[in-house]
Formats: structure tokens, C-alpha cells, sequence
């Protein structure tokens, strides 16, 4: 987490330093870091169908209104923290939220998000996975409910990505990110990869097939093996770091949520796409399914070279 110098904290509608787990979070980070730190809060725009305060004041002016009482709130929130030697600015914009957190994140080149997850009848809310989706830069999305949460931290590392060099980049940022808030909050830390055999089901079940059940777990044995390999070379570059690693023989839409539950795991840091070049409209779909299956904070980044689709 020592990389961050530029941070962007969703200040949200809670004015309570002690109580928000983001303000405090992007507090204790930007001490460690001698880091800027911005407090934003984004106010919704008035329908344009507003008619009741016609003749009474323009719409334009209520919106300004609002936002300059916001902006009031986020400076008395960064007055102590300014008084505490931290360099914090304030902002506030209008629109929808996570459209008006990515063109600040783009314009005000941060490195980083924390933000408070939505309250939502789902695991995340859909402006929250809007925000995880479409954002170039790491998200980082506390349970404000669970406080600081399970001192348990999950990698969620795709061995697959270790074939080139651009995945490997990710999976040292996600095992990067892992490791330095395993040592800064002295939390226990996993690292999980799932593997399957490819067409496993087919060459078991294939009308047309007749593979013999001996060379099908020959096959098996043999990706399970070259899988480990490619998870101790991984391991080999994070050998000052204490870990538990787990290989499990699975989907990681399934896995990962279970491995999260059973292992009652606080934060989950997980990419969300493996390539840049796939399009940033769309969350990778293994990624969604396991977010919308895990009740945790997570961080979630994505190669470097990701362009976000908002402007």
C-alpha cells in the first residue's frame, strides 16, 4: 500500500471521521505514505422535472446550494486531518456517482479509490460495481457494517495470467496490494488459485470419446503438477512474506465464495479483468459472479494498460 501517493476517499453522506471507515482508511494510509488525500462527495443532480420550487429558486442555484453546504461538511471533516499534518483537498461534484468518481480519478490522476460499499439488498449495489467495472485504478470497497473486519486477507491470484508478461504484472500488483495490508493490519493472509482440465466433463462424458478413466487422471495429475509449479514460481518472488497458499481443483465463480466463507476471509483482493484489451463495459464474468457472491471488503484492480470507458 506504500505505492499510493494520490489518494480519492468517497466521503459519502456520513460526516463522522470516527465513524466512517473510508475517511479513517485513506487517513492512515496517507500518514504511512505521506500521502494527498482528496475527500469527494458526489450530490445528485434535481430532475429536470422539478417544479416545486419554481419562482422560488432556480435550479441551478438549488444545485450549487447543495453542493456548497456538502463542500462546508467536507472541510470541517479535513480540518483535523490537515491540523494532523496530512495534505487533503475537498470536492465535491454533481451526477451520477460513479461516472463523476472516475473522471476525478482520471482528471486528479489518483491512484487509488476507498469508498464505503452502498448498503444494497444484493452483496453490492450497482453503482459499486459500476465503479469496480469501469475504473482504471484499484477500488477499494469497505463493509462499513463489518468495521475493520476479519484480520483474514484472500489473493485471489489466476495462475492462467502468468503466461505473459502483462498478467504476471497483475498478479505482483494483486499479491503486492495482499501482502502490504496483511503487514500493515497483522491480518493472516491467503493466497488462492483454482485450476481445471480443460473439456474434463467432455472426455468423460462424450457419446463419440472412449477415454479410459486411467488417462484421464493421468491428464489430471499432470495439470495439477504443471499448476503447482506455476504457483511455487509465483510464491518464490514473495519468499520474506508468511502466507498460507491453496490450490483448489475448481471454478473460481464457486471456489473463491466458498474458500471466502468457510475461511470467514475479511478482504478479498481480486482482479476484475485479465487484459486490457478486453472492453471496460463489462466486468469479467467470473469476476462478477464471485462479487456478487462474497460478503467482504474487496480491492479490486486491473492491468495496467486498462482504459476506462468514461470520459
Amino acid at each position: 500500500m506504500r505505492r499510493f501517493k494520490n489518494i480519492l476517499v468517497i466521503a459519502g453522506a456520513d460526516t463522522d471521521t470516527g465513524e466512517n471507515v473510508a475517511i479513517a482508511r485513506g487517513a492512515a494510509l496517507a500518514r504511512r505514505n505521506d500521502a494527498r488525500l482528496t475527500l469527494m462527495d458526489v450530490v445528485s443532480a434535481p430532475p429536470a422535472t422539478l417544479k416545486q420550487y419554481k419562482g422560488i429558486i432556480d435550479i441551478d442555484e438549488l444545485t450549487d446550494l447543495v453542493q456548497s453546504e456538502r463542500k462546508k461538511a467536507l472541510d470541517h471533516i479535513a480540518a483535523p486531518l490537515l491540523r494532523d499534518g496530512i495534505e487533503v483537498i475537498t470536492k465535491v461534484a454533481s451526477g451520477r456517482d460513479f461516472i463523476e468518481i472516475i473522471r476525478q480519478v482520471l482528471q486528479g490522476g489518483h491512484d487509488l479509490v476507498i469508498k464505503t460499499a452502498e448498503r444494497s439488498t444484493g452483496i453490492f449495489a450497482g453503482g459499486d460495481l459500476h465503479l469496480m467495472r469501469k475504473c482504471p485504478r484499484p477500488v477499494w470497497l469497505l463493509k462499513s457494517a463489518l468495521g475493520a473486519g476479519s484480520g483474514k486477507i484472500l489473493a485471489a491470484v489466476d495462475l492462467a495470467l502468468e503466461a505473459d508478461a502483462e498478467g504476471q504484472a497483475l498478479n505482483t500488483l494483486i499479491m503486492d496490494l495482499a501482502t502490504t495490508l496483511s503487514r500493515w493490519e497483522g491480518g493472516e493472509l491467503h493466497m488462492l488459485s483454482c485450476w481445471t482440465l480443460y473439456s474434463e466433463s467432455a472426455l468423460r462424458h462424450s457419446a463419440f470419446l472412449n477415454v479410459p478413466d486411467a488417462e484421464i487422471e493421468a491428464l489430471l495429475d499432470a495439470e495439477q503438477a504443471a499448476q503447482q509449479r506455476c504457483q511455487r514460481q509465483l510464491c518464490a518472488r514473495y519468499n520474506d512474506v508468511p502466507f498460507v497458499k491453496h490450490l483448489v481443483k475448481g471454478n473460481p465463480d464457486t471456489c473463491i465464495p466458498t474458500f471466502v466463507r468457510d475461511h470467514e476471509i475479511g478482504t478479498v483482493v481480486m482482479g476484475t479483468v485479465g487484459r486490457s484489451g478486453i472492453p471496460g463495459l463489462f466486468i469479467g464474468n467470473t469476476a462478477e459472479t464471485v462479487l456478487q457472491s462474497i460478503d467482504t471488503s474487496v480491492i479490486t484492480v486491473k492491468p495496467a494498460g486498462f482504459e476506462s470507458p468514461v470520459r
